[in-house]
């Protein structure tokens, strides 16, 4: 990732390539952070599969449909494409010659990008409905205090991640509510003053998927217009301009699951930002090395 005394191709002053650009001049400072993050992103990956375990657990019966097991599995479903789209645009943007990407190379790479597309709009898709579904109320009148219900096996959701078993030990403590609902299909219980929450941070999850498939799409189509040698377009111009800004919802809400109390949220959103910036300075790389192979050929 070496580009030595090369002129730095003409970006907007407010674009992320000006951001990157200049660790081009610092290759091994680049590569460290680059493979750093992405080894952090599987091991987040590992984190959202035993975090999803443990909410399917809590929330859902054993005979529960299938449709609901999914939705619950809605974050690993979609960090399991991200992460296989990471790895084919790093293929692509970097690692692979020009000339891998023909025949049946091109072919098993792009069925599996449409493997993973359909995935993360599947998750998306997830969030969308679970989301939608904390609006789906069952009120539970027998129910005024949980210690009525305790050692039942039965468990109280606090938050969008976090299920207390009720006990006998906790009832009392666990929440002050004398109202409690269950949510569409799931058996745990919620108390009444924990639904706006829960319901507000739900819309923040909707919004974080579908601006991601944005990003994600704007990356192809800037990939494609890289492809064509189409580097001084109004074009190229505008989707630089729109995925910034994209990316700074991406920070916004990283900064609302910081504020909420979700850091591992906030922690993660960063993580594939920075993530996918690593893929963005593969492709300023790539422009940085075509524009000066074309100066030369026409010199």
């Amino acid at each position: 990732m070496s580009v030595p005394n090369r002129p730095i191709a003409n970006h907007h002053p407010y674009s992320l390539e000006t951001l990157l650009v200049p660790l081009l001049r610092r290759p091994k400072v680049a590569h460290f952070v680059k493979w750093s993050v992405y080894s952090l992103l599987l091991v987040n990956f590992g984190v959202y599969i035993t975090d999803d375990w443990q909410v399917y657990q809590a929330s859902l019966s054993s005979d529960a449909p299938l449709d609901a097991i999914f939705e619950t599995f809605a974050d690993t479903i979609d960090m399991g494409a991200w992460v296989g789209l990471v790895i084919l645009l790093e293929l692509e943007t970097y690692i692979l010659p020009e000339e891998a990407f023909e025949g049946w190379t091109d072919i098993i790479l792009k069925l599996f990008r449409g493997v993973c597309y359909v995935l993360i709009c599947y998750a998306a898709y997830g969030f969308t409905t679970s989301a939608l579904e904390s609006y789906d109320l069952t009120p539970i009148p027998e129910v005024t205090n949980l210690c009525d219900i305790a050692n039942e096996g039965r468990y109280l959701q606090i938050n969008i991640v976090d299920y207390e078993d009720i006990t006998a030990d906790n009832c009392d403590t666990l929440s002050p509510d004398v109202e409690f609902f269950q949510i569409g299909e799931n058996v745990s219980l919620i108390g009444k003053s924990a639904l706006p929450h829960v319901q507000n941070m739900g819309w923040i999850d909707i919004s974080n998927a579908f601006v991601w498939i944005l990003v994600a799409l704007l990356i192809e189509l800037e990939v494609a217009l890289q492809s064509a040698d189409i580097f001084d377009s109004r074009t190229l111009s505008r989707v630089r301009s729109i995925k910034t800004v994209f990316y700074g919802v991406l920070f916004v809400n990283a900064g609302i699951w910081a504020a909420t109390g979700y850091p591992i949220y906030a922690w993660d959103a960063m993580l594939w930002i920075v993530g996918f910036w690593a893929i963005e300075l593969n492709l300023a790389e790539w422009e940085e090395e075509r524009l000066h192979e074309l100066d030369a050929t026409s010199t």
